[in-house]
């Protein structure tokens, strides 16, 4: 019943590893806390301008207007909270920015000590991982939770439906993802009920960090949280999921102080998109609470993703759909959102492709428009044939018919049914 993407990793981590290693921006700072450099990357992500930050101690950031002024900022004035230790070299440190706009983000950074520059510090941000919640008065944004923040349940629903209907309008994929905090209650006991609204808290800020757009990020109820994916199908859902599923597990939300006890907080999360699983917001929801039942029944710390129904073994011409079709190769097996195709040509991963297809049992042909989310080269293929070469594509568009005849197809009583000893592959 998982909903296992085994190859797209592969493709993706290349890319993960490459914005890893170019930051988000810069700057450097000697022992005494005097920033000496700051680049164009942490003007755009702290909001503070450099000739108004570089000079100055890192307590001291304010804007020339403010000190021409002698005005005091009523938010946070420090750059960053805390100080930087002096690497003997280079090594990772979280640190917590302060920005111009009185945001809060938790970023990690890799420090490095400057040769021939005494005390000297180069710090580069790699990845943030938590950003807090704006001015709630200033921005006039639909805030419903006083917690967090964040939407809550009614106002993230009409959000998700004018996404779902925009998503249809232009033939887009959408995807959302729950999460829930495993055993908040043992939080709760263990370090009282105020530590554990600072954690959802914070949990609601590693949340927006990983959403372009904090309005698609929502407190549900209780510990349960919820995030809308634009343009985004089944295999970015999940590589969402597993980012803020190994980011809560790594992020220190105790124990950061000298003395205090240390406890791990983990996530359950479960995903499901549009068009593959549901059609309508309700639905949408529905089938990611199902997913996320699945991770917690599991054993939590996990990720899940939903499957209608399991894939069945279907042997069927697949083409590139168009003026002239063209065999693309044969399919191995099919659900309702995907299939994996045999093919001496793979596609490269990524790439969008018209497909066409019959179904057994019904007339004319199935028109979907699909993505390589992997593929499995000649040279790793094992000699059975679920094991051949190919690729699997990930479904994003398919018109009413097709749906229909898809949905017939699955739903039929005599439809093939999977059997384990097959091995067929996951989509």
């Amino acid at each position: 019943m998982a909903d296992v993407l085994v190859g797209e990793g592969e493709s993706r981590q290349s890319v993960a590893d490459h914005q890893a290693r170019v930051p988000l921006g810069s700057f450097i700072v000697d022992g005494r806390g005097t920033i000496l450099g700051f680049d164009l990357g942490m003007e755009s992500l702290t909001g503070w301008p450099a000739l108004e930050v570089v000079g100055r101690h890192k307590d001291q950031a304010q804007t020339r207007a403010d000190a021409e002024k002698g005005e005091r900022l009523s938010r946070p004035c420090s750059l960053y909270v805390g100080s930087i230790p002096l690497p003997a070299t280079s090594q990772r440190i979280e640190v917590r920015l302060c920005c111009r706009d009185g945001r809060i983000l938790d970023v990690e950074t890799v420090a490095t000590r400057l040769r021939g520059a005494g005390d000297w510090i180069a710090v580069a941000v790699h990845r943030v991982l938590s950003r807090s919640a704006a001015d709630v008065a200033a921005s006039g944004l639909d805030r419903c939770d006083a917690v967090t923040g964040l939407s809550g349940h009614e106002a993230f629903l009409r959000k998700l439906e004018g996404c779902l209907r925009t998503a249809t309008a232009m033939g887009r994929p959408l995807a959302i993802v729950l999460a829930d905090v495993d055993h908040l209650r043992r939080v709760n006991d263990r370090h009282g009920r105020a530590a554990g609204t600072d954690l959802l808290r914070r949990l609601a800020g590693i949340l927006r960090a990983e959403s372009v757009d904090e309005d698609l990020v929502a407190r549900l109820q209780d510990d349960d949280f919820a995030m809308v994916l634009v343009d985004a199908g089944r295999g970015e859902a999940r590589q969402v999921a597993a980012r803020l599923r190994s980011t809560v597990e790594k992020f220190r939300f105790f124990g950061s102080r000298e003395g205090e006890e240390s406890l791990q907080v983990t996530l359950s999360l479960g995903a499901a998109s549009y068009p593959a699983d549901a059609d309508n917001a309700a639905d949408l929801l529905e089938r990611g609470r199902e997913a996320l039942d699945e991770a917690r029944s599991f054993g939590r710390n996990r990720v899940w993703c939903y499957l209608r129904r399991p894939r069945v073994p279907v042997q069927v011409p697949v083409y590139f759909d168009g003026t002239e079709s063209t065999l693309l190769g044969f399919s191995l097996d099919l659900s309702p959102s995907g299939v994996f195709v045999k093919t001496p040509t793979p596609v490269d991963v990524g790439m969008r492709c018209a497909l066409a297809f019959p179904l057994p049992g019904t007339e004319g042909n199935v028109h979907v428009v699909g993505r390589v989310v992997r593929m499995v080269p000649s040279e790793y293929a094992a000699s059975s044939e679920h094991r051949a070469p190919g690729m699997g594509i990930e479904f994003e568009r398919l018109g009413p018919a097709d749906r229909r005849a898809l949905n017939t197809f699955f739903h039929r009583h005599d439809a093939p049914t999977l059997r384990p000893e097959d091995g067929t592959f996951s989509v």
